[in-house]
């Protein structure tokens, strides 16, 4: 973490590569519909899990493997304008994928939950000015 820290501003918070959660996202997204690939980025970038946008290629690399995977699927979608586009969906393997995903996620914000309790409870106390 220290090495997150480096070149930051006195007082703001470390970096958190949140680009780590683009997969459950992507699960999450196809779940409530399919979409192409341009689609899918331009959501996941307004769901802010990256400080910038989201590399494209990067995007493309994860949905090829995920469909290797089994976790969704593709079709060459050809529009009335404009080239064949890709358009991906859900499997009843990434539906599942995405349960699990959600169930780790909730085990994970009840341990920030409780980090950020005990921090608080910290701060008040005599650790504060660093006795102890």
């Amino acid at each position: 973490m220290n090495g997150e820290m480096e070149g930051r501003a006195a007082g703001e918070p470390p970096v958190m590569p949140l680009e780590k959660l683009t997969q459950p996202a992507i699960l999450l997204l196809l779940a409530q519909n399919k979409a192409h690939g341009y689609e899918l980025i331009q959501k996941l970038n307004q769901m802010e899990f990256t400080d910038g946008d989201l590399d494209t290629a990067t995007v493309y690399r994860i949905l090829r493997r995920m469909e290797q995977e089994g976790l969704l699927a593709s079709n060459w979608e050809h529009g009335e304008f404009g080239p064949a586009r890709r358009q991906y969906r859900l499997t009843g393997e990434g539906l599942n994928s995405l349960d699990e995903w959600a169930r780790t996620l909730q085990a994970r914000l009840r341990q920030i939950e409780t980090f950020l309790t005990l921090y608080r409870h910290i701060k008040k106390g005599p650790l504060q000015n660093g006795q102890g």
